[in-house]
């Protein structure tokens, strides 16, 4: 599925993206903390924070350092999240790596948010604690644009639901709860007899229920989900609907309150913060405008180095970062591998722009846009099934056509600057070609100095100019050959090449190849 994506992406770059919007929860209006169970006497607990996007970086991460609570003697882990979501299939492992956990008690403590991907991860954990204001829940698939129906409907679902409620029969979380953060479609009413008994039921059997006198619970909402709706629940519902056992400030507070010794808190190490701060956002937005900066300035002065070195490296971190993080896919892999050899077939072998560099800018682009893209479950249809799925192409379109946007205004600012600069004066042409006479430029009454070599002097390309390089040309004053720096009007010119002097401009030599 995401290879026809990455192929009709990398050919239709700028074609049209359905866009969406996350479904948000309402705020919380009040708080409440329950008296949390304390545990036995001598317990000791690691506190291990999940923040950010989930991706195959952050799975190995977290288990990373959960076994290394494990080797702290710690009997207890309390998994900090604060988290939109991410990859399904990371969390889906992070997920089934906890429920096999037998010899350690793994309590979640949502600070601010745990979504998507977040929210199956902690109905895994033997418990859930909230910080007063958090959120939780919203996991479902989704296609852009439409809905899917019937025996698709069920395929998308079928991973996500199978383990959102293995966990909540494992934890003893309602299934119907779970079932409702993740199908849209489904009603789920909190209702009570006289007896206090209370049950989560669907429309259909909320309707004979008050029919037997049974009521909705006060103080909760009703419906708590509705057909339009994931569920999504701030600290208090989530407590009052059973999914929450308490509601604390922090995580060391509750610690204290379960009587908990802290033996350490593991957050990412230095490395994985580097990995983190290059997988946000604006950094590989910066990155993307680099490299389309790098690239133009490539195509328009090819041989000189700095430009292509410069693209090179920020096209190493913009690949190398999805690739650690498990975003990139090995057809993306190559797709810009294609690329980047079409557009230095451009660039050496056939200089201009043409089929090759057109290609080669397509692949290159499409192929970048789809390292922002996470694999998730097998789903019926092209587009992405999942919100999150969809955010990250959404992101990635905006990072990648944005930095060539960006690019292409910082380009055409920018000539009119760096012409200025001593070394950036060889490298773009800003006046006319042609033949410009040394006279007009000179101030009369003025000493005249000897330009060498004068316009219309002929000489050889001792280098490829590309258009910056080298040339040879007669010098009386030696009478012998000298060579000094110019820079070609007409693109490309191979050494040996004899060549014509078109204008002289300070120290800037400009030549073209006599044909």
């Amino acid at each position: 599925m995401r290879l026809a994506l990455s192929i009709s992406l990398g050919w239709l770059l700028l074609g049209t993206v359905v866009l969406g919007q996350q479904p948000q929860a309402a705020p919380a209006t009040a708080t409440s903390t329950a008296p949390a169970t304390r545990a036995s006497a001598g317990s000791s607990a690691v506190i291990v924070g999940l923040d950010g996007e989930i991706n195959e970086f952050t799975r190995a991460s977290v288990i990373s350092r959960i076994e290394q609570a494990r080797k702290l003697g710690a009997d207890t882990v309390i998994l900090r999240l604060n988290t939109p979501g991410g990859m399904v299939l990371p969390a889906m492992e992070i997920s089934r790596y906890i429920k096999r956990q037998d010899d350690l008690h793994i309590i979640a403590f949502v600070d601010e948010m745990a979504y998507s991907a977040g929210a199956l991860i902690s109905l895994a954990c033997d418990a859930i604690y909230m910080q007063p204001g958090s959120f939780l829940g919203d996991s479902a698939p989704i296609v852009p644009g439409g809905s899917l129906e019937g025996a698709e409907r069920a395929k998308a679902e079928s991973p996500l639901l199978a383990e959102f409620r293995d966990s909540a029969m494992r934890n003893g979380y309602d299934p119907l709860l779970a079932e409702s953060m993740v199908q849209y479609g489904i009603v789920v009413h909190y209702v009570e007899n006289e007896a206090g008994e209370r049950r989560f039921v669907n429309a259909t059997e909320y309707e004979r229920l008050i029919k037997e006198g049974w009521k909705p619970v006060e103080g909760v909402r009703n419906p708590v989900d509705g057909p339009n709706e994931l569920l999504t629940v701030n600290a208090d519902e989530a407590q009052k609907l059973g999914l929450s056992k308490g509601q604390f400030p922090t995580a060391e507070a509750l610690a204290e309150a379960l009587g908990l010794k802290v033996l350490a808190t593991l957050q990412p190490s230095g490395g994985e913060q580097i990995i983190a701060f290059l997988s946000n956002t604006a950094v590989r937005g910066i990155l993307g405008v680099v490299f389309m900066l790098a690239l133009l300035t490539a195509f328009r002065t090819p041989g000189m180095g700095y430009p292509e070195a410069i693209a090179v490296g920020a096209l190493a971190i913009m690949v190398g970062v999805p690739m650690m993080t498990g975003y990139a896919q090995w057809y993306e892999i190559l797709m810009i591998v294609l690329g980047v050899l079409l557009l230095a077939v451009e660039l050496f072998v056939l200089p201009g722009f043409g089929v090759a560099g057109i290609t080669g800018l397509c692949l290159l682009l499409g192929g970048l846009i789809m390292t922002f893209v996470p694999a998730e479950p097998k789903m019926p249809g092209i587009l992405p099934a999942l919100p999150g799925t969809m955010a990250a192409l959404k992101r990635g379109v905006a990072i990648v056509v944005g930095g060539l946007a960006c690019s292409l205004f910082l380009w055409v600012w920018l000539q009119r600057y760096l012409p200025k600069l001593p070394y950036f004066s060889r490298l773009i042409l800003t006046t006319p070609t042609g033949n410009v006479p040394v006279a007009e430029s000179q101030v009369p009454g003025a000493v005249q100095a000897v330009v060498w070599p004068a316009i219309g002097t002929r000489g050889r390309a001792a280098t490829d100019l590309r258009p910056g390089g080298s040339a040879a040309f007669p010098d009386e004053s030696i009478n012998d050959m000298r060579v000094t720096d110019v820079v070609s009007d007409s693109g490309f010119v191979r050494a040996g090449t004899e060549v014509v002097v078109r204008q002289i401009e300070g120290n800037r030599i400009v030549v073209r190849a006599v044909t």
